[in-house]
């Protein structure tokens, strides 16, 4: 049997009104957007200008006089030490080592002479006249020196053949070669080439005897030493990354420059990849070496009242919270936070006018850390 007209229109309005009761329970519930709050290193950090240098870098010159005859390397390339990298024409050189050696033969035949005929005199010593006998020992005495005179040039001559290779006296890269094979060189030319040490550099800065002061009143009036245990470099490149080596402070000089008013400072920083060039300028981002860390959270989402500052959460079951935090100072439009978070919390950073405590939200974005918070 059917249902009267009256009691279906009554059924049918009820359902509507429940209906738009719950869309409107819906509606009330606050829509925000939250953060996760980070820890982050807030050491006071220090910047300054910087410039990569090699540790060592060598100019490759000849010791000896004559035609290059091969270039043995790649101009750009990384060569490693004691690699060969030009061939002089060392066919004279070679002559001449030869006669050396020939010469030695000669002062060993005539000394081995020598000492016969003075043993054979001194056996004959009462039939030879005393002078005989003088004479040749004198003779055995200077043959002895002519051996020792021809020993030492056929050791030159065989160092000057040595020369006749170039080696590299050192691991690292090098520039363009300033002659080509057929080029005659003397030991007055200019370089033949240049390698530059790339792994590891170092890195010099200025800090002004005023900036020191200041460090080492922050570090409890420390002796310089300790300083420079304390505090870690790191660096920005010109395009604004981070290098991922950090390196303690090496060297601090010991004399302030009458001119500048600053004090060198350097760091050594590995360099496995190159990706450090000497020459190439830096920014220097020093800070100290033991971590401060400490959470973080948006200007934006920082509220304030007659009792402090406080930031409103979201709990686990989606409601907001109320927690008070004592900051310490604004860093990069950030608040650091000493007390009252510690990292992990989702932060209401959008949203919060509609918020009061303990009443349920709509987490409606999770916003990057990176990106500016804009309270609402």
């Amino acid at each position: 049997m059917g249902i009267p007209g009256r009691f279906s229109g009554f059924f049918l309005a009820s359902f509507i009104a429940a209906s738009h009761s719950i869309t409107a329970q819906a509606q009330d519930v606050p829509k925000v957007a939250t953060i996760t709050v980070a820890v982050e290193d807030v050491s006071p950090k220090h910047e300054f200008v910087g410039r990569v240098e090699a540790l060592n870098a060598v100019d490759i010159r000849s010791r000896i006089d004559g035609f290059v005859d091969q270039r043995l390397f790649e101009e750009g390339a990384v060569v490693e030490e004691g690699q060969e990298l030009f061939k002089i024409d060392s066919r004279a050189l070679e002559i001449a080592l030869a006669d050396a050696n020939a010469n030695l033969a000669r002062a060993k035949a005539t000394l081995l002479d020598a000492e016969r005929q003075m043993v054979r005199n001194q056996s004959l010593n009462q039939t030879v006249a005393r002078a005989t006998i003088e004479q040749s020992e004198t003779a055995r005495d200077t043959a002895a020196a002519n051996l020792q005179s021809a020993e030492a040039a056929v050791k030159q001559a065989e160092l000057n053949l040595s020369y006749s290779r170039i080696v590299a006296p050192l691991k690292g890269r090098i520039g363009t070669a300033a002659f080509s094979p057929g080029s005659f060189i003397t030991t007055a030319s200019p370089a033949l080439a240049r390698v530059v040490q790339m792994d590891p550099v170092r890195v010099v800065f200025s800090v002004s005897d005023r900036s020191l002061l200041d460090l080492r009143e922050a570090a409890g009036n420390v002796s310089k030493d300790e300083l420079a245990q304390r505090y870690q470099t790191r660096l920005r490149l010109s395009n604004g990354q981070i290098y991922s080596q950090n390196a303690p402070i090496a060297f601090l000089g010991n004399e302030v420059d009458e001119g500048t008013g600053t004090l060198a400072v350097r760091s050594v920083f590995p360099n496995s990849d190159f990706l450090l060039i000497p020459g190439q300028f830096v920014t220097v981002v020093v800070s100290e070496t033991a971590r401060k860390e400490r959470a973080t959270v948006p200007l934006g989402a920082v509220q304030q009242d007659r009792e402090g500052k406080y930031v409103m959460l979201v709990t686990p079951d989606k409601k907001a919270e109320e927690r008070r935090i004592s900051v310490s100072e604004q860093r990069e439009g950030s608040w650091i936070v000493d007390d009252g978070l510690k990292g992990g919390e989702n932060v209401i950073i959008e949203g919060l006018q509609n918020v009061t405590e303990g009443s349920a939200v709509e987490i409606i974005a999770d916003k990057d850390a990176s990106q500016p918070a804009v309270s609402k």
